[in-house]
């Protein structure tokens, strides 16, 4: 049986509902909504991370940094973002797990489209904040961090033409945020779903990668090196010890032309998927998308996009999507 059908098969039987996951990246959470409000999204969250917590033994509190990062994506424009009200659950679980406001970091790649989105102020000489929570944007750190060898990603991938040169010159070396390297106990990756030229399915890796870089436009028409980069970036051990969970709304995903944003192909399910396993998140959100190109009698992403391949190669592990290695938790709305 192909993979992508023994998952949907394993998924509507529930497998692995009896064994506990010892593993955080072998648990996948399945938490549904009731809708899309901030009430509807704060019970939710705060079951799904107790859930975590309880099955992974991993508590998402306060370590010696005292502070955390939650990394949202914007780069869709204001139609496809990561939801608000998702944002306000996760920072307040957060608060009533010991950190102060000031320490939980809202965070993404670039400086205008935070602004666009919401997670910025409209006007540049207000205080980079999100409903009191410290903002920051990659897009304005990058040249402070250049420096770094740790930060620096180089891949022989040029700018496309006319692009205006980086500040430190090499662009073919895009620059990581030094924030999620040394400055957090632990991050949340917040993603959206959407499909993709570049990667085939554009969620967790995309946003944990490429969307955490700045200079890495020069993938997005580059399919082969595209998939590369993502996968070589988020098995950075500096960057990924410090992951700790990727937590996906499925609001809104776009199932054709994405991740440029496109209201005729967006979908909408009322559930969240949360693990820190970013390949079993993008798997299921391929068979999602595939599943609405289907019903709107669209061609399916086929053959599987190598960025799954890629993900479990060589020595890199950044996690299964086999069904029968993946302990599926569902959980009802509260």
């Amino acid at each position: 049986m192909r993979l992508a059908a023994r998952l949907l098969l394993a998924c509507l039987l529930g497998f692995g509902l009896a064994r506990a996951a010892t593993d955080p990246k072998l648990l996948l959470i399945e938490q549904t909504l009731n809708g899309f409000t901030d009430e509807d999204y704060a019970g939710a969250v705060e079951k799904l991370l107790a859930e975590h917590e309880a099955r992974t033994g991993v508590p998402l509190r306060p370590g010696s940094l005292r502070k955390c990062g939650l990394k949202v994506s914007s780069e869709s424009g204001v139609g496809l973002c990561t939801p608000k009200p998702l944002v306000r659950a996760v920072g307040a679980a957060l608060l009533r797990r010991g950190f102060a406001r000031d320490a939980v970091i809202i965070c993404d790649g670039r400086q205008e489209s935070m602004r666009a989105c919401g997670f910025l102020p409209p006007l540049s000489k207000d205080e980079a904040r999100f409903e009191g929570y410290p903002a920051q944007a990659w897009d304005q750190l990058a040249p402070g961090w250049a420096g770094d060898a740790r930060l620096r990603y180089e891949n022989q991938v040029m700018p496309s033409p006319g692009t205006p040169n980086v500040p430190w010159g090499n662009p073919r070396i895009s620059i990581l945020p030094k924030t999620l390297f040394d400055d957090v106990d632990f991050w949340i990756n917040l993603p959206v779903l959407s499909d993709s030229k570049s990667l085939g399915v554009h969620g967790a890796l995309a946003a944990a990668s490429l969307g955490n870089m700045v200079n890495a436009e020069r993938f997005l028409d580059m399919p082969s090196n595209a998939a590369k980069a993502a996968i070589e970036v988020c098995a950075i051990p500096g960057l990924t010890r410090r992951q700790a969970l990727t937590i996906l709304s499925l609001e809104r995903y776009q199932v054709l032309g994405g991740p440029t944003y496109d209201a005729g192909w967006v979908r909408s399910d009322k559930v969240m998927l949360a693990s820190a396993n970013p390949v079993i998140l993008d798997f299921v959100g391929l068979q999602k998308i595939n599943a609405g190109r289907a019903a709107r009698q669209i061609a399916r992403i086929h053959p599987e996009p190598p960025i799954f391949s890629l993900a479990n190669d060589g020595e890199i592990r950044l996690g299964t999507c086999r069904p029968d290695e993946i302990t599926l938790v569902r959980l009802a709305a509260p």
